[in-house]
């Protein structure tokens, strides 16, 4: 069988994207914090030094395991 990145007509998802997909734990913390207290993406990344990609993917990671919750602002901070 052919991978799909290989299939006519296919696409495979965040293939260029610029992503840090590693987080210490140190950083995780700090994410949380900043995500508390209404920091929006655009902060959030520059403190990084991270794409706003990475941020938002960071963003449904911690949500999906339930580290953060939804905030009034969303992405977009308090």
């Amino acid at each position: 069988m052919t991978s799909a990145a290989r299939q006519k007509g296919s696409h495979v998802l965040l293939e260029s994207a610029n992503v840090k997909w590693y987080w210490d734990g140190y950083q995780l913390i700090e994410f949380r914090k900043m995500w508390r207290d209404g920091a929006s993406i655009h902060d959030i990344a520059a403190a990084f030094k991270v794409s706003l990609l990475t941020v938002a993917l960071l963003a449904a990671d911690q949500e999906l395991a339930k580290n953060i919750k939804p905030r009034p602002g969303g992405l977009f901070g308090n």
